[in-house]
């Protein structure tokens, strides 16, 4: 048989008098209010954080929903002003055409009473030319030319008036058409920023 030379480890553990040991009782109590305090602060944690998260979603869902409702009228207003731009391109287009119409029109009416114009004069400067050649003396001749020169003036001075009246009441017709729609686009405008 042979024995072992081996020695024990030395135990180095202190041993504490009984007295400084803390009873039994104490120390299984002890950890049962450490266990129920920390229980009570994790439920308080979770209440505050449970009532943050709620607080914080309400304060979501108000924010969501208000920019959303902001957002729909935002679209609903832009939605607008593009039907109506697009209903004022079209009415632009039949306004265009419409004004085209008048001006060509009054083009026409101008033309015709310059042309009306031309044939008179051209009629008269022929009679003031026949009656020069059947003229006697120089003294009829000086009242034929009196006579005309009388005559031109005031068919001059008429003729401008009449041009003047046609020219004014063809330009009235042919914008009064865009004054109407610049109005009524305005007040769209104004309405639909409203």
């Amino acid at each position: 048989m042979t024995t072992s030379n081996k020695k024990k480890p030395a135990d180095t553990t202190e041993t504490k008098p009984k007295a400084e040991q803390a009873p039994k009782t104490a120390q299984v109590n002890e950890p049962k209010a450490a266990v129920k305090n920390t229980v009570i602060e994790n439920e308080v944690v979770e209440n505050i954080m449970k009532s943050g998260m709620d607080a914080a979603t309400k304060g979501y869902e108000q924010a969501f929903s208000f920019s959303q409702a902001q957002a729909e009228k935002v679209m609903e207003n832009l939605y607008k002003q593009c039907e109506s731009a697009a209903d004022m391109g079209k009415e632009n287009a039949e306004l265009a055409a419409k004004s085209g119409n008048s001006f060509a029109e009054s083009y026409q009416k101008l033309n015709n009473l310059f042309m009306g114009m031309a044939q008179v004069t051209m009629k008269k400067n022929m009679a003031v030319a026949e009656a020069f050649i059947g003229a006697k003396d120089f003294n009829e001749v000086s009242d034929i030319q009196t006579k005309f020169a009388r005559d031109s003036f005031d068919t001059m001075v008429k003729n401008g008036t009449e041009i003047t009246e046609l020219t004014t009441k063809l330009t009235n017709e042919a914008v009064e058409p865009v004054r109407k729609q610049v109005t009524e686009a305005v007040e769209k405008m104004i309405k639909t920023a409203a």
